[in-house]
């Protein structure tokens, strides 16, 4: 081992992951090139030979140490505070143990932030999915190259709240006692948000320097990303209570820091609440209550529509209208009722007119989506049935805005989600309450094409009236499928909700369950 302090240590915590441990040291090694850095593994109470092979590694190159811990409690913030207490560096970066680092890459980022005198020094991160080989830019972190300035209102720093990708000056951490809290996951958020409130400067680099490894497989999933687990939501709370303490003096931050947790964490949860058990639900809203009932008044009030009655319903709305609030907000305007229009304004369905506030008025919500030439209706597919060589669909749709209009059409397509292409379409009748029943005719396999990964159930709106209808209903969207409906096989075929809760279709043999919309941050 080199008797000199390293410029850079790395810190690398693991638990059971023998396999893939030295390929993330391998990589934290060639991102830096040369000696002046050690990768210190953690070993967290493994049970498998992980810590046999961390200390062989330890042994074929003296820029890698390895410390055991005994123990395990399910959490990465205890080994990762273990590595911060032994690191020898000026500088700290981290790289968990089934992702890798960009060669040459910490060596960028440590030169960018000594040209800068930063102390943290940022670069963009890669999702990379491990059974399709498709890799996605993250986009909470993709930064143009120069400085950022530290936390504040608006900045994008809120977003990229995760410890790897960048460097930071160990003496900074160590002078304010930044550490992970333990014991919980999402301890990334309350170090990073500490990190970024209190660095002098931040340097960025406008590259990705870091791939993350990701494996959707059904109950394969990374602890993070088990959102269907009520605890992976407490933990959720729990990191935010901790942010919420390290701001109690920055009342500068407190409304954007909530801002944040309304947009971004609890989308997460609240998009899919139709897709939990009732027992699911229940725990998911009395813990959102608790929380959100202790905010100020006065920074839940500064939330934009439609945010302010996600909270609103959260705190004092039935369980109905809680759900029905965080699927309108969450996703892409879904309503089971329509909205109703009184006096030239927009309101909430779901509350008595007595009980309506401007929280419940969402008027401006249906200005910008107009505006955005969209109408606000959802359609549900309730019955997916096999047909000869098609497969027959049933659902309603639910008209929020009054922007379909009567007499019209349902355009239903089956689209090819790689091309784009429309490969059979067919037109329904919409019946009295918004039923629809139509059959779609299944893709005949093209031996000269390539093969389609998955096609999309998609649906536009025509008929006589097509002319007169506003433009913003010209768009296809989505047809959703609830949780709870039994998609049978089709002919080679397999029907499948992804994970945005849409109608899809793939091949019976491919196992990807990815989802229809773009990648959004785990975090």
């Amino acid at each position: 081992m080199p008797s000199a302090a390293p410029q850079l240590t790395v810190i690398c915590n693991v638990h059971n992951d023998a396999g893939r441990l030295p390929r993330a040291v391998g990589s934290a090694l060639a991102a830096w090139d040369g000696p002046d850095v050690e990768v210190l593994v953690v070993d967290d109470g493994s049970t498998d030979d992980t810590g046999a092979v961390a200390d062989r590694l330890a042994a074929q190159d003296d820029r890698v140490r390895v410390v055991h811990r005994g123990v395990n409690d399910g959490a990465p913030g205890a080994p990762r505070n273990l590595g911060l207490d032994a690191a020898r560096g000026d500088w700290v970066a981290f790289v968990d143990s089934d992702d890798t680092y960009v060669p040459g890459s910490l060596r960028r980022l440590v030169e960018a932030a000594v040209a800068r005198d930063a102390d943290v020094a940022a670069g963009a991160v890669a999702r990379y999915n491990e059974r399709t080989d498709r890799v996605t830019p993250l986009p909470a972190t993709e930064y143009t190259a120069g400085p950022v300035e530290p936390l504040a209102p608006g900045s994008p720093l809120w977003q990229d709240t995760i410890a790897v990708a960048k460097v930071m000056r160990r003496r900074l951490l160590d002078e304010h006692a930044i550490r992970f809290p333990e014991r919980i996951l999402y301890e990334d958020q309350p170090f990073t948000v500490a990190l970024w409130s209190t660095a002098r400067r931040i340097a960025t680099l406008d590259e990705v320097v870091y791939h993350w490894f990701v494996n959707n497989v059904a109950g394969q999933e990374s602890i993070t990303a088990r959102r269907h687990e009520i605890a992976n939501f407490h933990d959720r709370l729990a990191a935010n209570r901790a942010i919420d303490l390290q701001l109690a003096g920055r009342p500068d931050l407190t409304a954007a820091k909530l801002d944040k947790f309304v947009r971004h964490d609890l989308a997460l949860y609240g998009k899919d609440l139709d897709a939990r058990d009732d027992d699911y639900r229940a725990a998911f809203l009395t813990a959102a209550r608790d929380y959100l009932a202790d905010q100020p008044a006065d920074l839940r009030g500064s939330l934009a529509q439609p945010y302010r009655l996600v909270v609103r319903e959260l705190v004092d709305g039935s369980a109905e209208s809680s759900v029905a609030a965080c699927l309108f907000a969450y996703r892409r305007r879904h309503v089971e009722r329509p909205l109703v229009h009184r006096a030239e304004r927009w309101w909430w369905p779901y509350r008595p007119d007595d009980e309506m506030s401007d929280d419940h008025d969402l008027t401006t919500v249906v200005a910008k989506e107009h505006a955005k030439r969209r109408a606000i209706w959802t359609t549900t597919c309730r019955e997916v049935a096999v047909a000869p060589g098609a497969m027959r669909l049933v659902g309603t749709v639910v008209d929020g805005d009054d922007g379909i209009g009567a007499r019209a059409r349902l355009v239903l397509m089956l689209v090819d989600r790689d091309q784009g292409v429309v490969l059979s379409s067919t037109t329904a009748r919409i019946r009295p309450e918004g039923a629809f029943d139509a059959t779609l005719e299944l893709p005949s396999p093209d031996p000269a094409a390539p093969p389609a990964k998955a096609w999309d159930v998609k649906v536009d709106v025509g008929g006589a009236l097509r002319g007169r209808l506003p433009g913003r209903t010209r768009r296809a969207r989505p047809v959703e499928v609830p949780a709870s409906v039994a998609l049978p096989a089709l002919d080679g075929l397999e029907p499948y909700r992804t994970r945005n809760g849409n109608l899809s279709l793939r091949p019976a043999t491919e196992a990807d369950d990815d989802d229809a919309g773009p990648a959004g941050d785990d975090d």
